[in-house]
């Protein structure tokens, strides 16, 4: 079998960095020329501050989530977890059960159905539990899953 790779998504925070750089140039513009003589004034203005942390805190969020870097890719054996630094291999015989949760109530052809795939392992005591559309391609993300659904389902 090929591998299948759902690389991390960034566009939201790219697209929350922009907005915000947006508002403070617009801000800027807005307050400096049209409603004050002196340019200088308007840098101790707090919103200024506060939309300036606003845009550093999405930097630092675009930055780490670029340098983590995830994955989920699906061999024919195995699920593999992972990011820059360590990746973690789930066989598809380690999975005892696979659960979609929450479905949601708009429908869009890239959105699955799903929002979280649940697995549980043998080895783990816990729920692994992977949000979907945190990653590229959902509906196909989600087809991967509910095949390895359906193995599990055939096997019992």
């Amino acid at each position: 079998m090929t591998e299948r790779k759902f690389k991390y998504k960034l566009d939201f925070y790219y697209k929350s960095l922009a907005i915000y750089l947006l508002t403070l140039v617009v801000y800027i513009l807005v307050k400096g020329k049209f409603f004050q003589e002196r340019f200088e004034v308007m840098f101790r203005d707090p919103i200024i501050y506060i939309i300036s942390l606003f845009i550093l805190y999405f930097t630092v969020l675009l930055i780490a989530n670029a340098l983590w870097a995830r994955t989920i890719e699906f061999t024919g054996k195995e699920i593999v977890i992972s990011n820059r630094f360590g990746k973690r291999s789930i066989g598809i015989d380690e999975i005892t059960g696979v659960r979609f949760t929450r479905k949601r109530r708009k429908t869009d052809e890239d959105m699955s159905s799903a929002r979280f795939v649940k697995l549980k392992l043998k080895n783990r005591r816990r729920i692994l539990r992977i949000k979907m559309n945190d990653f590229e391609n959902e509906k196909q993300l989600e087809s991967e899953f509910k095949n390895i659904s359906r193995k599990l389902s055939s096997n019992l």
